[in-house]
Formats: C-alpha cells, sequence, structure tokens
C-alpha cells in the first residue's frame, strides 16, 4: 500500500507469513515509492521523502542479530559508517514475533506508541478487548484501528447472516416448490387413472402423461392400478 504526498511518501508492506527473500521485496517497494510522484526533469531537490513500514509477522533472518522488535534500515558510507540521506530515506521493519521477548515497560517509551499498534495488530477479534485492557493500550491510532477492525467484522458478520438466509429462504421455496411439483403430478396420475377407468382412448391418456411429465414405466403402474380398482367394483357388484 503507497500513501503519497507532496513532501513525502510512504510505502507500507504488511505480510503474516514468512516468505523467502522478503528483505529485497521490502528494499524494492521502497525504492519504488522514491520514484513516485517525481517525475523525470523535475528539481531533485524537489523530490519526496520516502519511508518504508514493513510490518511481519515473522522473524527477518537478516535482522537476527537484533532482539528489538522494530529496526530501522538507513543508507550509509561504507567504511565510516557515517549515514548517507538518512533524513530523507529509511526503512522501518517491524518483527511482530520479537514482542513475546519483551514488555511495554521493558521499552524506550519512544515505542510505546508503536507497541500500541502493534499489539492491535497481533491480537485476535475475539480478544481485542482483552489486549487493549491488559497491554493498557492509550495510543488513539490504536484505538482507531481496534475500532475500524471492529467495524470491518461486523460488516463481515452482516454479510454472513444475510447470505445464511439468503440460502435458507432458496431452501425453503425449493422445498415449497418440489411440494407444488409433487401435489401436481399426485393430481395429474389420479386424473390419469379416473381417466383409464373410465376407458379414455391410450392417445389422449399418452399425452396427458408426457404433458405432466410422467414416465412410462410410471403410466403402466398406473393402468394395473386403474385395473385393480374396476376388478375390485366389478367383484363387489356381485
Amino acid at each position: 500500500m503507497l500513501g503519497w504526498g507532496e513532501a513525502i511518501n510512504i510505502a507500507l508492506e504488511v505480510q503474516k507469513g514468512k516468505q523467502d527473500g522478503y528483505a529485497v521485496r521490502g528494499t524494492l517497494t521502497s525504492s519504488n515509492a522514491m520514484r513516485t510522484g517525481f517525475n523525470m526533469g523535475d528539481d531533485f531537490t524537489e523530490a519526496p521523502d520516502v519511508i518504508g513500514i514493513n510490518i511481519l509477522g515473522f522473524r527477518l533472518p537478516q535482522l537476527a542479530h537484533r532482539k528489538e522488535f522494530v529496526s530501522r534500515i538507513i543508507r550509509s558510507e561504507y567504511d565510516s559508517k557515517v549515514p548517507f540521506l538518512d533524513d530523507k530515506y529509511s526503512d522501518y521493519y517491524i518483527e511482530l514475533p520479537k514482542m513475546d521477548d519483551w514488555t511495554k515497560e521493558t521499552l524506550p517509551e519512544k515505542y510505546h506508541d508503536l507497541w500500541d499498534i502493534c499489539c492491535i495488530f497481533r491480537a485476535k477479534m475475539k480478544n481485542m478487548e482483552e489486549v487493549i485492557k491488559m497491554q493498557a493500550v492509550k495510543n488513539p491510532i490504536a484505538l482507531d484501528l481496534a475500532d475500524g477492525v471492529r467495524k470491518t467484522v461486523a460488516r463481515n458478520d452482516v454479510v454472513n447472516d444475510t447470505l445464511n438466509r439468503h440460502g435458507e429462504l432458496l431452501q425453503l421455496q425449493n422445498y415449497i416448490k418440489r411440494q407444488a411439483q409433487k401435489e401436481a403430478v399426485s393430481s395429474m396420475e389420479k386424473m390419469l387413472v379416473a381417466a383409464i377407468q373410465n376407458n379414455v382412448s391410450s392417445e389422449a391418456i399418452e399425452a396427458m402423461s408426457k404433458t405432466a411429465g410422467i414416465t412410462d414405466k410410471r403410466l403402466e403402474e398406473l393402468r394395473k392400478q386403474a385395473q385393480q380398482s374396476i376388478n375390485i367394483l366389478e367383484i363387489a357388484s356381485l
């Protein structure tokens, strides 16, 4: 995700699962952000500052030597290690698993706001309120982020409930339709039995059965049923 303005570009990457070569990906994302909003021929002194922010759900191998959960990467002159344009270009790597090695109280106060925001990133929705309370999250940006997560999940729940109700309605409609079809077929079968008993022509009976979607096999069963009824009536009249 990229945000830009006249003076600064911010490139944000969020990666939950471990990805080989992520350090290269983060560097490329930040480098591409340097070009955004800066056109060929523009005054180089007007180029926007760029900050790359990488929020990771895993430990980055290139930062295995770092215990802190947040690292700032800048350019520097190789031999002297003197920073080079560090006030203009820098990348931040936030490794969420490393938070397990710290508590808010053990961090310098300058990291407390970032800690609050990262706590929201790590929290599961069902544990959100507990995390806010246990971690004493006070940063307004973190609290707004938590509120945004709640609203997003709530919308998903509404959509899911709506889809479930829609599915249940379709099931009910299909059931009613099937029942109506069964009743219609049952009524037609009764009419066919009556027609057979009253010696209606075979052509007419076959036409009626085809209209009702009754198979030849079922029609033959109805003929037998009609004949049985005729036989019973004849025996009863003796």
